[in-house]
């Protein structure tokens, strides 16, 4: 079953390696007063400078160029839950119904998209949720059942071949995955179970193993993303922050206090890959917290470092 990881792990990453600084972070602040229902998915795009994330709720891709602040926004017919760049243009992505190949056109047109695979396993209310390309070029997202009652949600991974198999599951909400950079090591996040797990690839280990556990009072593990030492940072939902997390030790090594809520996802760009990007959901209309809900927040990170976001890479081109 892992047979991929040969190449994954054989493969030279140039990634640039933090200080012995101790980390810091510059409070986030909103670069996007989007209102958005449900911010999710980010990545930074190197080739064009720029930050994408989506709405899964209110369906749309929206990309920030940071330099200029260019707002553009996608609509789309049907939820989306991720999207990842496709070696050759266009995106890989994860939706209601299955995984996509888009083509996104002008900004304010509806993508053009075709089917790549439909889970047999997605039924009713399923959807796929978060994803991320491994660094061998396999796509792997997690799918849930929208209404968030059923346990039958599962981590999926598209191989280069076109070849699907799932990796693990089934758990009600799945979030993450985020990868090691040297793609050794996969975590993907049972967020309604509020646990981390942690796959070890390189041991053949079939299984995810429990690497973190959390508590009501911590929120709820959302979106993951890695830097460049291989440190997992996490956006907490209902926790109104964002922490860091020791590879080895599993220990809290910094944590950002967020000023809505509902923190979705995180990911690491600009320039010198050292600004974190928070994307946030629409706050409760119970909270206090109403205005930054659904937007987009940037913080500025000292002792740590984002790693390229890797491309989907189909041995066959995409229809």
């Amino acid at each position: 079953m892992w047979n991929f990881i040969t190449a994954a792990l054989a493969r030279k990453i140039e990634v640039w390696m933090a200080t012995d600084r101790p980390l810091a972070a510059v409070a986030p602040v909103c670069v996007w007063k989007a209102g958005r229902e449900l911010g999710e998915g980010s990545w930074w795009s190197a080739a064009e400078q720029g930050l994408y994330w989506i709405d899964i709720k209110n369906p749309a891709i929206l990309r920030l160029i940071p330099s200029t602040g260019e707002q553009a926004i996608w609509s789309l017919s049907e939820m989306i839950g991720c999207c990842a760049p496709l070696a050759g243009g266009g995106l890989i992505a994860g939706m209601a119904s299955g995984f996509y190949r888009l083509d996104l056109g002008l900004p304010g047109s509806e993508p053009s998209r075709s089917l790549v695979h439909c889970p047999q396993h997605h039924i009713g209310s399923d959807r796929f949720n978060d994803g991320k390309v491994h660094p061998d070029g396999s796509f792997w997202a997690g799918s849930m059942d929208d209404e968030e009652c059923a346990t039958r949600g599962f981590y999926y991974r598209l191989a280069p071949s076109g070849e699907v198999t799932i990796i693990a599951g089934p758990y009600k909400v799945c979030n993450g995955p985020a990868f090691s950079p040297d793609g050794r090591f996969a975590y993907l996040a049972d967020s309604a179970a509020q646990i981390v797990h942690r796959l070890d690839l390189a041991a053949g280990i079939a299984a995810p193993e429990p690497f973190l556990r959390f508590t009501e009072g911590e929120g709820h593990p959302d979106g993951c993303t890695t830097d460049a030492d291989g440190r997992l940072w996490i956006a907490f939902w209902d926790g109104a922050r964002v922490a860091c997390f020791d590879p080895e030790t599993g220990a809290q090594v910094i944590e950002i206090s967020m000023p809505t809520p509902r923190p979705t996802s995180v990911s690491f760009g600009g320039p010198d890959l050292t600004t974190l990007y928070i994307t946030t959901a629409r706050a409760p209309a119970d909270s206090v917290h109403q205005d930054g809900g659904g937007s987009l927040y940037a913080a500025e990170i000292e002792g740590a470092r984002g790693w390229p976001v890797p491309q989907y890479r189909p041995i066959k081109e995409l229809s």
